[in-house]
Formats: C-alpha cells, sequence, structure tokens
C-alpha cells in the first residue's frame, strides 16, 4: 500500500528559499514540501570530512571540493538538494532564481544514515544523476567500511549498480587519478569490523 501526503499548499521554490534564509538550519525542497536536513552522528560527521581531506589530494587547480554547505537545483524535478560533499569543475553555474545553488558537480557524496538511506540511494540519487555534469555519485556506508560508486558511462547513461570496494581496495575519481583507499576513508573512525573508534 502507497501512503500519499496531501497537503492544502505545496511550497514554491520561493517560499522554500524564504524559510532557508530565515533559519539557522538546511532543508530540502522536495515535491514542494520543505524537508528539514537531520544532523549526522559523529562516525557520519567524520567520514564525510576524511572524504573532503582525500578527496582534496589531487585535483586540478580547476576543480575544488564543496561541503555539505552548498544547496543544488534540480532542474528535472525542481527540487532543491544539498549532499554531504561534492566536487564542482570550472566556477559553479547557478540557475537565474537562486545565486546560492549550483547545477554543475561533477562528484557528489552522500554518508549513508538510517534515517536518509532510502532517499541516498533512491529519489536522491536520481535527482542527481539527472544533472549532465555529473560523472560519479558516490555514497559511503557509516557502519562498515564500504564505498560504493554509481558512474556515468562514455555513452552518458548510467550503469545500474554500483562499483562496490571494501578494506584493502582503493578506486579513483573523475577528477584525480590519484588512489583514495577505502581503509584511510575509515581510518581513525571504524575498525576493520566496522565498529566505531570514536565512542
Amino acid at each position: 500500500m502507497k501512503a500519499t501526503l496531501r497537503l492544502p499548499h505545496r511550497a514554491s521554490y520561493q517560499e522554500y528559499l524564504a524559510v532557508e534564509r530565515a533559519s539557522e538550519h538546511r532543508f530540502e525542497l522536495i515535491d514542494g514540501v520543505i524537508v528539514a536536513m537531520a544532523g549526522g552522528s559523529d562516525e557520519h560527521n567524520a567520514i564525510a570530512g576524511r572524504f573532503a581531506m582525500l578527496f582534496a589530494l589531487g585535483l586540478p587547480d580547476t576543480c575544488r571540493y564543496f561541503t555539505s554547505d552548498q544547496r543544488f537545483w534540480i532542474a528535472a524535478t525542481g527540487r532543491g538538494r544539498y549532499s554531504d560533499g561534492s566536487i564542482i569543475c570550472g566556477k559553479p553555474d547557478h540557475p537565474p532564481h537562486d545565486g546560492q545553488a549550483t547545477l554543475n558537480p561533477v562528484v557528489v557524496l552522500e554518508v549513508l544514515s538510517p534515517s536518509s538511506e532510502g532517499d541516498d540511494q533512491g529519489d536522491k540519487r536520481i535527482d542527481f544523476q539527472s544533472l549532465t555534469t555529473l560523472k560519479a555519485y558516490v555514497v559511503a556506508s557509516q557502519d562498515r567500511r564500504r564505498v560504493e560508486i554509481y558512474r556515468r558511462a562514455a555513452d552518458r547513461s548510467w550503469a545500474a549498480e554500483p562499483e562496490v570496494y571494501g578494506d584493502g581496495d582503493s578506486f579513483t575519481l573523475p577528477t584525480s587519478s590519484t588512489p583514495i583507499a577505502v581503509a584511510e576513508i575509515y581510518r581513525g573512525v571504524l575498525d576493520a569490523s566496522g565498529n566505531s573508534l570514536l565512542r
């Protein structure tokens, strides 16, 4: 059975921007519903921080790492989205109606959490994959040493299944040929069995 949310009024993108400007918190706009973003766990935030450090290694001068505060406009669905990190090459491209949102990430990172896993692996992934500049959508677990990467092929299609990397594996991103070791992402955060080193 499918549950449908019925609202007397769906928010416009301009109403969403007004809420964002007036709040210290971040929100996403999903199908006219303004949704508060939950804070991450210690492990979630530490893994995202490790990615930031490792992503920056080997980036050419024309590419930059952007934090989770970067908003994205998804024209295909009319949604405002955030990621846990991203890489943009060249200057950020903004839609005319939102000078804070960008349209042109090359890599997007999501660190899974129990509250967001379904969205990060579902609609959010599809939203980001609709952006023509995106080449890799990276999904990292926060309770085991595992990274999944969805890659755009040369024919511009997306692989149906992600490449999966575990402890002992390394991977590269379209923005750099420098290998990133999965063990380095989780160093000081999770042990080899996936137990937190922060508790």
